[in-house]
């Protein structure tokens, strides 16, 4: 199965499912797969999350509430 079928359908359980079910319903997809297949949806699986982590990161540098939110969480005079 080729990256573009199994990105868009990493997409869809992620519009049907967030939080431990999305991470179920990748597992369950998984099992449905070859073992190439698999190991492709484990890259885009790990793409995407480091683009997410990213993305927070970014925000958290941009200062505004989520800073804010970031700071009291994490002090740094600890």
């Amino acid at each position: 199965m080729n990256r573009t079928v199994i990105a868009g359908r990493v997409d869809e359980l992620a519009d049907e499912h967030s939080g431990r079910a999305f991470a179920e319903a990748i597992r369950a997809y998984a099992e449905t797969l070859d073992e190439a297949s698999q190991e492709e949806l484990r890259q885009i699986v790990l793409e995407r999350a480091a683009n997410f982590d990213q993305a927070v990161m970014d925000r958290v540098d941009a200062g505004g509430w989520l800073r804010r939110q970031w700071d009291r969480a994490y002090p740094t005079d600890r």
